[in-house]
């Protein structure tokens, strides 16, 4: 009974009786006054009562005494319904008005205080305010949940975007009046803190970012602009007051102060310290939006401070880029890179300064050692190794790998590789094609070659790399293919090979790089040697089953004629018995187990041991064949002619002089008539029976007159010639019959694009082989279409 009495009592009273006792009780907790649990009570209780009072005194009369009644029933209203409504939608807009009235002038009592400080004292009293303000609203907000449930949520739903939740509301008030009265001076008053920060000041952190929390959690109520849908895309809606109250403001402070800065630190110290200067800003930006800005903020601050501090100062970077690649101070040259790597367009005139450096500074160091370098090829690849491991390093380093620095570097490689003092021909400023090719694989037979000197494998396949670093960068590789095989075969028919396995794994990199077809012929050879060798163990186990005695050891290397073009043609020579039984008694071994094969001889490049007894010393002379030939005639006499040793060996005259010369030089003949530069049939040599050396086997091999390099080279030049012109035809005839049909300058196009990796074709080549595919009837002109040809079936 108590109970229903009190009810009643409260259910009573007037809006203004209720609201008075509200309103005390909203004042004390927007003071943080305590306040005990009955009394929240009490207060969430008034707000129930508010809303559910009316389904009370729906269905009957009001006392007449009662003035402004908490319910005012529309007697003239015929549906109860309708009044139940009606009143409930006035009690709730009633309470809302109330309520929002309050909170304003509580917000405005606040910043009228906030008003009459300054400075810091300012913020730290704004930011406590606020922390208060946004605690005490989440209370309110709990007394009026009856209210946001109900009368609040029906508006919502109704599409009345003027009212909020009871803790929007709230901030809203807050961002209404800050705006209206104290945005500019809060705003002013982190910038300024800010500033002393940047100075070297310590600052209090946390009050900017208790400003800047309120700055963006004031964004509560914004909503998506459909009159701007870029905006709506790149800026998230709730950031909005944010940005228009404080970043927008602090974008352009920032502005300020770099560029005041930029230009007073310039004036007073150098590039390269300017840039440890700007490399250090960069990063306390970073970390002052990570501290207490707005993680969105990040991207528009590091731009503007970019745009400030490096892209208009990006020609003074320039200027000091050349000389730091001088001096190679790789750590500024790094910290350049990681600057001007942050602007649009700022590493594009360091990468062209690079590449001209290095092109320049290749071009230099061959210079500086031209003499040497013409002929040693071990000269002439370390100095290129040397130039391009310096600038590899810085790539790979200071610029990190980044794509267009590589290609700086690819292409200033190309060109002093190419393109230098060693290869330009003597007397005239042409570049010869064959001498840098030539030179790396003479250097490639240097370290592939047995010696004394020769590296252990981990060594090898460094020195392999190294090859391949070259290599990669010679423009006509078929060239070097040749001149490579000439080599490889020399080594494998005179067993010079280092190892098997260097070789190997020589021509596994050449074919990683250039493909299978690259590198088929040398593979094939060097199938073929191992081949050879067992096909001389099956010919010896014969010789021994037949009782057959050859009278020497005699080793056959078969050679397949197409895998080995290099070799050279034979030379007819008449050998000596105990060689040509040899050569008999294997023919006949090969014809058996191959027929329809046929053997030709190249005693050019076949040696053997012969042991002396006419000297004072024994020695054992390693001779070519055709030496060995010359040697034994000795033994029928002592003094002997050139055209006696025609006849007897029935071999030509251009053949058998180099022959001779080698053994003159060697010092083992000596001219007794005629003149010794210029032998030939009518010079009479006799065996230097005072022949002395210090070592006791003796290699003639390397006294035979070799061509000369000029000469291997043309005979290079013109076998390249001729492959590149079979090569170029195959590849328009793939092209045409792909296409059928094209255009004249298309065609050049991709057929050059296609053997680019391998030469570079020359234009007029390219049109010659086109003509000769025309008279082939290959392709035809089409009809009425001058510069278009057509594939023939």
């Amino acid at each position: 009974l108590l109970l229903r009495m009190a009810q009643q009592k409260r259910r009573n009273a007037t809006i203004d009786e209720i609201w008075q006792d509200l309103e005390t009780g909203l004042g004390h907790i927007y003071r943080k006054e305590p306040m005990i649990p009955q009394r929240y009570m009490q207060l969430y209780t008034y707000v129930y009562d508010f809303c559910t009072a009316v389904s009370v005194h729906a269905g009957g009369a009001i006392p007449q005494q009662q003035q402004r009644n908490l319910i005012r029933v529309n007697h003239q209203n015929n549906k109860k319904g309708a009044n139940l409504q009606n009143e409930t939608d006035f009690v709730g807009s009633e309470l809302y008005t109330k309520l929002s009235s309050f909170i304003r002038n509580h917000v405005e009592s606040i910043l009228k205080e906030c008003r009459t400080r300054s400075g810091e004292d300012q913020l730290r009293y704004f930011t406590t305010q606020w922390d208060q303000f946004r605690f005490c609203s989440k209370v309110v907000d709990g007394i009026f949940a009856y209210l946001n449930r109900h009368w609040i949520k029906r508006e919502l739903e109704n599409g009345n975007n003027t009212i909020y939740v009871i803790y929007t509301l709230a901030l809203v008030t807050w961002k209404q009046t800050l705006r209206d009265h104290m945005a500019t001076n809060i705003t002013a008053g982190v910038l300024d803190l800010i500033e002393q920060e940047r100075g070297g000041i310590t600052i209090t952190s946390s009050l900017i970012k208790g400003v800047v929390d309120c700055f963006v959690e004031l964004g509560i109520d914004e909503v998506v602009d459909s009159t701007s849908p870029e905006t709506a895309k790149t800026v998230n809606p709730k950031l909005r007051v944010y940005k228009k109250m404080f970043e927008e403001k602090f974008i352009a402070a920032t502005e300020r102060f770099y560029m005041n800065e930029a230009t007073t630190f310039l004036q007073g110290n150098s590039v390269t310290e300017y840039m440890k200067r700007v490399e250090r800003r960069l990063n306390e930006e970073k970390d002052r939006c990570e501290t207490y800005l707005n993680r969105s903020s990040l991207q528009p601050l590091a731009r503007k401070c970019e745009e400030v501090l490096i892209s208009k100062q990006l020609e003074l970077f320039q200027n000091e880029f050349c000389s730091l690649l001088e001096e190679h101070r790789d750590e500024d040259l790094g910290r350049m890179y990681m600057l001007c790597e942050r602007v649009e367009g700022g590493l594009d005139e360091l990468r062209k300064t690079l590449e001209a450096h290095i092109q320049k500074q290749g071009l230099n160091a061959l210079e500086k050692v031209k003499e040497q370098a013409t002929n040693d090829p071990k000269t002439f690849v370390l100095t290129l190794l040397e130039v391009h491991t310096r600038y590899s390093k810085l790539v790979n380093g200071a610029f990190q790998n980044e794509s267009g620095f590589v290609q700086a570097l690819d292409k200033a490689a190309t060109i002093f590789i190419n393109k230098n003092c060693i290869t330009h021909a003597e007397g005239s400023n042409a570049v010869s094609s064959s001498k840098c090719p030539d030179m790396l694989a003479r250097y490639c037979d240097g370290i592939l070659r047995k010696s004394a000197k020769n590296s252990e494998d981990t060594e090898m396949e460094e020195l392999l790399n190294q090859v391949m670093v070259i290599f990669k960068y010679i423009e006509d590789k078929d060239v070097f293919q040749r001149f490579y095989t000439k080599k490889f075969a020399h080594r494998l028919v005179g067993s010079l090979s280092a190892s098997d396995e260097a070789e190997q794994s020589m021509i596994g990199k050449l074919k990683q790089m250039c493909g299978f077809e690259y590198t088929s012929k040398m593979q094939r050879m060097f199938t073929d040697t191992g081949l050879s060798r067992e096909t001389t163990d099956r010919f010896r186990e014969k010789c021994a089953n037949t009782n057959k005695v050859l009278g020497c050891d005699f080793n056959v290397m078969v050679l397949g004629a197409n895998s080995w073009p290099s070799l050279g043609s034979s030379v007819p020579i008449n050998l000596p018995y105990k060689l040509s039984t040899c050569v008999s008694e294997f023919s006949a071994f090969y014809s058996e187990i191959h027929q329809g094969r046929k053997l030709t001889w190249i005693f050019s490049h076949s040696k053997g041991e012969v042991v002396t007894h006419g000297f004072s010393k024994r020695y054992a002379f390693v001779a070519m064949t055709p030496q060995m030939a010359i040697l034994l005639l000795f033994n029928e006499s002592t003094e002997m002619d050139g055209a006696t040793m025609l006849e007897g060996l029935q071999i030509k005259k251009e053949h058998l002089i180099p022959q001779l010369a080698s053994l003159v030089k060697a010092e083992i003949l000596k001219v007794k008539e005629g003149d010794v530069s210029n032998l030939d049939e009518n010079t009479k040599l006799a065996l230097n029976l005072d022949y002395s050396n210090k070592k006791m086997k003796v290699d003639l091999t390397k006294f035979v007159a070799r061509s000369e390099v000029k000469q291997e080279q043309q005979e290079v030049h013109q076998h390249v010639e001729e492959n590149r012109k079979m090569v170029i035809q195959a590849a328009i005839v793939r092209i045409m019959k792909t296409r059928k049909q094209m255009a004249h300058s298309l065609l050049m196009t991709e057929v050059i694009n296609q053997l680019n990796s391998r030469f570079k074709p020359k234009i007029q080549m390219v049109k010659k082989c086109i003509d000769i595919l025309i008279e082939k009837e290959y392709l035809a002109r089409v009809e009425g279409q001058k510069d278009t040809y057509e594939y023939l079936a």
